[in-house]
């Protein structure tokens, strides 16, 4: 299917900066629409608005709130400015942040997020992004982007990680939307050979061949690191420009109590991650 419908989840961070210019990226060469969302609940600042209050302070607490969020607005029509005005829309919804993106999400082909980070600034707190949780609810793929990143769209070095179960090959299922011809694929596994779960006759690499790209197996020895710790340092020693892997392979309450893959790429990353679950 064709990329034609692009959700961007915009909060200003600079993670979320360098998901819009992924996501400008992704417009032209798809040729499709983008969508930039703003969530947000309501923030602390707001909510220390009480009945007793003076009117005239809580409308100057309501107009600072405003003037930020106007701001948001206003550094996204900065940024998108390249996409044609008739591709490019705007959606600000109060409510909980994750729930409102994952809703949106489950509409759009494919959604850009920034890597999740947090704000010293107390005000702010009420509109941080966490895209593994948006990974997780939508249902749809979703590609994350760090901070500062400078991503490309064709012509890239493409780490699928693959150990044959489901999540991993929905996420690949998905980024098959997104991977060009001129893209260079490597399937690696963390402990394993990446064909060791492959079925008599038929397996990952043929499937991908048969699509018309080129592929590479690399079996990546488990040591002390973590696997995504081996996974982010792997990418880094080939140049990769981006990872495709799924998301939450054992279930979100396991890895929120102890900890996980899906988790720390999401926090760690240096290249964008096509993530699915």
């Amino acid at each position: 299917m064709a990329i034609k419908n692009i959700l961007v989840a915009y909060n200003g961070f600079p993670g979320s900066e360098a998901a819009l210019s992924g996501a400008v990226q992704m417009q032209a060469h798809y040729d499709a629409h983008l969508t930039g969302l703003f969530a947000h609940g309501g923030s602390k600042l707001s909510q220390q608005i009480q009945p007793w209050m003076p009117q005239k302070v809580k409308d100057a607490i309501m107009e600072v709130e405003e003037q930020s969020n106007q701001n948001i607005k206003e550094k996204f029509d900065e940024a998108s400015a390249p996409v044609p005005a008739d591709k490019r829309h705007w959606i600000e919804s109060e409510g909980p942040v994750q729930r409102t993106i994952a809703a949106y999400a489950r509409l759009y082909d494919i959604i850009a997020l920034g890597i999740h980070e947090t704000t010293p600034e107390y005000r702010q707190s009420h509109i941080e992004i966490y895209p593994d949780r948006i990974a997780l609810d939508s249902g749809r793929p979703v590609i994350i982007f760090p901070s500062g990143n400078d991503s490309k769209v064709s012509g890239r070095r493409v780490v699928v990680a693959w150990d044959g179960g489901r999540a991993a090959a929905r996420a690949l299922a998905d980024a098959m939307g997104i991977l060009g011809k001129d893209d260079r694929i490597e399937i690696v596994s963390v402990g394993r050979a990446p064909l060791a779960r492959s079925l008599p006759g038929f397996d990952v690499c043929k499937v991908l061949e048969r699509h018309g790209f080129s592929v590479t197996l690399t079996e990546l020895p488990r040591g002390r690191d973590s696997v995504a710790e081996t996974l982010i340092k792997h990418c880094e020693a080939v140049a990769a420009n981006l990872l495709v892997m799924g998301a939450y392979d054992h279930s979100p309450l396991r890895e929120g109590l102890i900890g996980g893959v899906t988790q720390d790429i999401a926090i760690k990353t240096r290249i964008p991650v096509l993530m699915s679950h």
